[in-house]
Protein backbone atom coordinates (compact mmCIF):
# COMPACT_ATOMS: atom_id res chain seq x y z
CA UNK A 1 0.00 0.00 0.00
CA UNK A 2 1.46 3.25 -0.93
CA UNK A 3 1.82 6.20 1.76
CA UNK A 4 -0.30 8.69 0.30
CA UNK A 5 -3.24 5.77 0.44
CA UNK A 6 -2.26 4.48 4.36
CA UNK A 7 -2.27 8.53 4.85
CA UNK A 8 -5.56 8.72 3.77
CA UNK A 9 -6.93 5.62 5.82
CA UNK A 10 -5.47 7.07 8.69
CA UNK A 11 -6.77 9.93 8.18
CA UNK A 12 -10.36 8.73 7.70
CA UNK A 13 -9.86 6.37 10.83
CA UNK A 14 -8.55 9.43 13.07
CA UNK A 15 -11.45 11.49 11.88
CA UNK A 16 -14.02 8.98 12.98
CA UNK A 17 -12.62 8.91 16.05
CA UNK A 18 -12.31 12.46 16.46
CA UNK A 19 -16.20 12.41 15.92
CA UNK A 20 -16.91 9.81 18.00
CA UNK A 21 -14.75 11.64 21.12
CA UNK A 22 -17.09 15.03 19.86
CA UNK A 23 -20.09 13.12 20.53
CA UNK A 24 -19.12 11.24 23.76
CA UNK A 25 -17.73 14.48 25.29
CA UNK A 26 -20.71 16.54 24.58
CA UNK A 27 -22.76 14.08 26.55
CA UNK A 28 -20.29 13.25 29.43
CA UNK A 29 -18.66 16.32 30.40
CA UNK A 30 -21.76 18.92 30.86
CA UNK A 31 -23.58 16.08 32.75
CA UNK A 32 -20.61 15.55 34.89
CA UNK A 33 -19.72 18.74 35.14
CA UNK A 34 -23.30 20.61 35.73
CA UNK A 35 -23.22 19.21 39.84
CA UNK A 36 -20.25 20.83 40.47
CA UNK A 37 -20.73 24.28 38.75
CA UNK A 38 -23.94 24.45 40.18
CA UNK A 39 -22.96 24.03 43.72
CA UNK A 40 -19.99 26.53 43.32
CA UNK A 41 -22.25 29.06 41.76
CA UNK A 42 -24.01 31.84 43.96
CA UNK A 43 -25.52 33.54 40.66
CA UNK A 44 -26.84 32.71 36.77
CA UNK A 45 -23.89 34.46 35.66
CA UNK A 46 -21.03 33.01 37.69
CA UNK A 47 -22.91 29.49 36.47
CA UNK A 48 -22.55 30.59 32.64
CA UNK A 49 -19.06 32.03 32.97
CA UNK A 50 -17.73 29.06 34.21
CA UNK A 51 -19.57 26.54 32.39
CA UNK A 52 -18.30 28.82 29.04
CA UNK A 53 -14.51 28.43 30.40
CA UNK A 54 -15.58 25.00 30.75
CA UNK A 55 -16.24 24.65 27.14
CA UNK A 56 -13.60 26.66 25.71
CA UNK A 57 -11.04 24.70 27.65
CA UNK A 58 -12.86 21.43 26.15
CA UNK A 59 -12.57 22.11 23.03
CA UNK A 60 -9.21 23.61 23.17
CA UNK A 61 -8.07 20.37 24.11
CA UNK A 62 -9.96 18.77 21.20
CA UNK A 63 -8.45 20.52 18.53
CA UNK A 64 -5.18 19.70 19.58
CA UNK A 65 -6.35 15.97 19.96
CA UNK A 66 -7.22 15.94 15.92
CA UNK A 67 -3.95 17.44 14.87
CA UNK A 68 -2.20 15.09 17.19
CA UNK A 69 -4.24 12.57 15.25
CA UNK A 70 -3.39 14.08 12.15
CA UNK A 71 -6.67 14.81 10.92
CA UNK A 72 -6.08 18.56 10.90
CA UNK A 73 -3.39 21.78 11.67
CA UNK A 74 -3.63 25.13 12.01
CA UNK A 75 -2.54 28.70 12.12
CA UNK A 76 -3.45 32.20 13.72
CA UNK A 77 -3.21 35.71 12.68
CA UNK A 78 -3.62 38.62 15.44
CA UNK A 79 -5.65 36.06 17.51
CA UNK A 80 -5.22 38.12 20.76
CA UNK A 81 -8.06 40.29 19.77
CA UNK A 82 -10.25 37.38 20.56
CA UNK A 83 -9.26 37.86 24.36
CA UNK A 84 -11.20 40.95 24.80
CA UNK A 85 -14.12 41.26 26.91
CA UNK A 86 -17.44 42.67 25.45
CA UNK A 87 -16.64 42.02 21.79
CA UNK A 88 -18.75 41.24 19.19
CA UNK A 89 -17.42 38.43 16.77
CA UNK A 90 -18.43 38.00 13.09
CA UNK A 91 -17.41 34.97 11.15
CA UNK A 92 -17.63 33.48 7.75
CA UNK A 93 -18.92 29.46 8.20
CA UNK A 94 -17.31 27.50 5.99
CA UNK A 95 -17.27 23.97 7.81
CA UNK A 96 -18.74 22.27 10.78
CA UNK A 97 -15.88 22.48 13.03
CA UNK A 98 -15.22 26.66 12.87
CA UNK A 99 -17.60 27.32 16.02
CA UNK A 100 -15.40 24.47 17.83
CA UNK A 101 -12.23 26.57 16.93
CA UNK A 102 -13.41 29.90 17.74
CA UNK A 103 -14.84 28.47 20.96
CA UNK A 104 -11.08 27.27 21.30
CA UNK A 105 -9.67 30.30 21.56
CA UNK A 106 -12.38 32.68 23.48
CA UNK A 107 -12.39 31.94 27.05
CA UNK A 108 -15.78 33.59 27.73
CA UNK A 109 -17.76 32.98 24.26
CA UNK A 110 -21.68 33.53 24.27
CA UNK A 111 -23.04 32.38 20.53
CA UNK A 112 -26.07 32.73 18.94
CA UNK A 113 -27.12 29.14 17.94
CA UNK A 114 -29.89 27.54 15.54
CA UNK A 115 -32.58 26.16 18.09
CA UNK A 116 -32.61 23.05 15.90
CA UNK A 117 -28.84 22.14 17.55
CA UNK A 118 -31.03 21.57 20.92
CA UNK A 119 -31.83 18.29 19.53
CA UNK A 120 -28.55 17.70 19.14
CA UNK A 121 -27.24 15.45 22.09
CA UNK A 122 -23.24 16.29 21.19
CA UNK A 123 -24.16 19.99 21.65
CA UNK A 124 -27.23 20.27 23.80
CA UNK A 125 -25.40 20.11 27.18
CA UNK A 126 -22.96 22.95 26.09
CA UNK A 127 -25.39 25.09 24.88
CA UNK A 128 -27.81 24.56 28.20
CA UNK A 129 -25.29 24.89 30.42
CA UNK A 130 -23.59 27.85 28.88
CA UNK A 131 -26.73 29.72 27.89
CA UNK A 132 -26.41 30.35 24.20
CA UNK A 133 -28.94 32.35 22.80
CA UNK A 134 -31.14 30.54 20.46
CA UNK A 135 -31.90 32.44 17.21
CA UNK A 136 -35.44 32.01 17.48
CA UNK A 137 -35.28 34.68 20.51
CA UNK A 138 -37.63 36.96 18.67
CA UNK A 139 -37.56 39.96 19.38
CA UNK A 140 -35.55 39.83 22.60
CA UNK A 141 -32.18 38.59 20.63
CA UNK A 142 -30.54 42.08 20.48
CA UNK A 143 -31.67 42.93 23.91
CA UNK A 144 -30.17 39.69 25.27
CA UNK A 145 -26.92 39.97 22.71
CA UNK A 146 -26.27 43.74 24.53
CA UNK A 147 -26.61 42.24 27.84
CA UNK A 148 -24.61 39.43 26.93
CA UNK A 149 -21.56 41.49 26.04
CA UNK A 150 -22.13 44.53 28.70
CA UNK A 151 -21.41 41.46 31.11
CA UNK A 152 -18.35 40.68 29.57
CA UNK A 153 -18.78 38.07 27.01
CA UNK A 154 -17.16 37.93 23.29
CA UNK A 155 -20.70 37.40 21.16
CA UNK A 156 -20.15 35.42 18.41
CA UNK A 157 -22.36 35.61 15.25
CA UNK A 158 -22.67 33.61 11.96
CA UNK A 159 -23.98 36.41 9.36
CA UNK A 160 -24.48 33.87 7.20
CA UNK A 161 -27.28 31.77 9.63
CA UNK A 162 -25.19 28.78 8.11
CA UNK A 163 -22.76 26.81 6.35
CA UNK A 164 -20.97 28.22 3.06
CA UNK A 165 -21.90 26.54 0.35
CA UNK A 166 -18.72 26.21 -1.51
CA UNK A 167 -17.91 28.02 -4.95
CA UNK A 168 -21.21 30.31 -3.84
CA UNK A 169 -20.89 33.97 -2.89
CA UNK A 170 -21.15 34.97 0.74
CA UNK A 171 -24.65 36.25 1.52
CA UNK A 172 -25.33 37.50 4.76
CA UNK A 173 -28.53 37.78 6.57
CA UNK A 174 -28.97 41.25 8.74
CA UNK A 175 -29.57 39.79 11.94
CA UNK A 176 -25.54 40.78 12.93
CA UNK A 177 -25.91 43.92 11.30
CA UNK A 178 -28.63 44.69 13.63
CA UNK A 179 -27.25 43.43 16.67
CA UNK A 180 -24.15 45.39 16.14
CA UNK A 181 -26.05 48.88 15.27
CA UNK A 182 -28.19 48.31 17.82
CA UNK A 183 -25.79 47.68 20.88
CA UNK A 184 -23.60 50.15 19.18
CA UNK A 185 -20.57 47.61 19.75
CA UNK A 186 -17.70 47.50 16.93
CA UNK A 187 -17.54 44.40 14.71
CA UNK A 188 -14.83 42.19 15.30
CA UNK A 189 -13.91 40.18 12.07
CA UNK A 190 -12.53 36.64 11.53
CA UNK A 191 -11.80 35.15 7.86
CA UNK A 192 -11.96 31.55 8.51
CA UNK A 193 -10.33 29.52 6.01
CA UNK A 194 -11.00 25.50 5.71
CA UNK A 195 -8.76 23.87 2.85
CA UNK A 196 -9.27 21.96 0.94
CA UNK A 197 -13.17 22.40 1.52
CA UNK A 198 -14.77 19.50 3.63
CA UNK A 199 -17.42 19.39 6.51
CA UNK A 200 -19.68 21.64 4.61
CA UNK A 201 -23.36 21.59 4.05
CA UNK A 202 -21.98 19.34 0.56
CA UNK A 203 -20.05 17.11 2.53
CA UNK A 204 -20.71 14.13 4.85
CA UNK A 205 -18.01 13.16 7.95
CA UNK A 206 -16.37 10.45 5.93
CA UNK A 207 -15.85 12.60 3.08
CA UNK A 208 -12.24 13.49 3.83
CA UNK A 209 -10.01 15.58 2.01
CA UNK A 210 -7.30 14.50 -0.16
CA UNK A 211 -4.65 16.10 2.27
CA UNK A 212 -4.89 17.06 5.67
CA UNK A 213 -7.28 19.83 6.46
CA UNK A 214 -5.83 23.17 7.45
CA UNK A 215 -7.80 26.04 9.13
CA UNK A 216 -6.69 29.55 9.51
CA UNK A 217 -8.55 32.03 11.57
CA UNK A 218 -7.42 35.63 10.53
CA UNK A 219 -8.91 38.37 12.98
CA UNK A 220 -9.28 41.75 11.29
CA UNK A 221 -8.99 45.04 13.07
CA UNK A 222 -12.50 46.06 14.55
CA UNK A 223 -14.77 47.74 12.08
CA UNK A 224 -16.32 50.66 13.71
CA UNK A 225 -19.80 51.71 12.98
CA UNK A 226 -19.62 55.43 13.09
CA UNK A 227 -20.26 55.88 9.13
CA UNK A 228 -23.99 54.75 10.17
CA UNK A 229 -24.44 57.15 13.21
CA UNK A 230 -26.79 58.97 10.96
CA UNK A 231 -28.80 56.68 9.13
CA UNK A 232 -32.46 54.97 9.50
CA UNK A 233 -31.80 51.88 11.30
CA UNK A 234 -32.91 49.71 7.92
CA UNK A 235 -31.19 51.27 5.43
CA UNK A 236 -27.95 51.53 8.12
CA UNK A 237 -28.52 47.73 8.50
CA UNK A 238 -28.56 46.97 4.90
CA UNK A 239 -25.68 49.12 4.32
CA UNK A 240 -23.26 47.54 7.01
CA UNK A 241 -24.50 43.94 5.86
CA UNK A 242 -23.69 45.05 2.26
CA UNK A 243 -19.68 46.43 3.44
CA UNK A 244 -19.71 42.91 5.71
CA UNK A 245 -20.14 40.81 2.38
CA UNK A 246 -17.18 42.74 0.61
CA UNK A 247 -14.90 42.56 3.56
CA UNK A 248 -15.47 39.01 4.02
CA UNK A 249 -15.38 38.31 0.06
CA UNK A 250 -11.88 40.34 -0.08
CA UNK A 251 -10.42 38.42 2.22
CA UNK A 252 -11.04 35.03 1.30
CA UNK A 253 -10.07 35.74 -2.07
CA UNK A 254 -6.43 37.52 -0.67
CA UNK A 255 -5.74 34.34 1.63
CA UNK A 256 -7.24 31.30 -0.39
CA UNK A 257 -4.81 29.34 -2.27
CA UNK A 258 -4.71 27.16 -5.02
CA UNK A 259 -4.94 22.99 -3.98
Amino acid sequence: MSYIRLNYCWRLFATAVSFAVFGLGGVIIPWIAVPAIILTSSTKLERQRKARWLTHRTFYYYIHFMRVMGVLTWRTADIERLQRPGILVLANHPCLIDVVFLLAFIPNADCIVKNGLLANPAMRGYIRLSGFISNESGPELVAEAGESMANGSALIIFPEGTRTRPGEPLHFRRGAANVALRTQTPVTPVTILCQPSTLSKMHHWYQIPPRKLRMTLLVGEDIMLDAYADQAPSRAARQLTRELEHYFTKELNAHEQPL
